[in-house]
């Protein structure tokens, strides 16, 4: 199931602004519900005037102590109301359409997104030019967990 964003019009300035300041490498910590974490690095490159890409990569420790490796992939895109998040394997499938609002100076927005019968319920904060947040409760008859992740800048690491 492809789906496009419906948010045609021309990027909004400020949301690329945001897009271009989340350049960069972070320090990326991503907790569970079942006390699982992740500890990584994430990357966000501008590709051009209207992509930029994600790119993490970690380590996560499972609640038995068992640890693998893990790696992720989007492609952000602005949009007129904030940015856009298609999969990277498949750049014309949206992931979720994320409409920035602004409270007191922080910018945060909620997206869903349905996986067959899963859905993912998720917030975005925007805390500093510093530090974001990203949590996700998802819910269905294959998924069932919370994430709460908090992505710090260092510009001093490589992926």
């Amino acid at each position: 199931m492809k789906k496009r964003s419906t948010n045609k019009a021309n990027p909004n300035t400020t949301h690329i602004h945001l897009l271009e300041r989340l350049v960069g490498r972070w320090h990326l910590k991503r907790t569970y519900d079942n006390g699982s974490i992740l500890i990584g690095i994430a990357l966000i490159t501008k590709k051009s005037e209207l992509k930029f890409d994600y790119h993490e990569q970690g380590v996560i420790t499972l609640n038995n102590g068992k640890q693998l490796q893990s790696s992720r992939k989007y492609i952000y895109k602005p949009s007129s109301s904030g940015f856009d998040i298609y999969f990277y394997e498949n750049p014309d499938e949206l992931f979720q359409n994320i409409v920035l609002k602004d409270k007191n100076g922080t910018l945060y927005a909620e997206a869903t997104h349905f996986c067959v019968k899963d859905v993912y319920a998720s917030s975005y904060k925007f805390i500093t030019n510093q530090q974001f947040e990203i949590n996700h409760v998802v819910r269905g008859p294959k998924k069932s967990y919370a994430s709460k992740a908090v992505y710090l800048k260092n510009d001093f690491e490589t992926i």
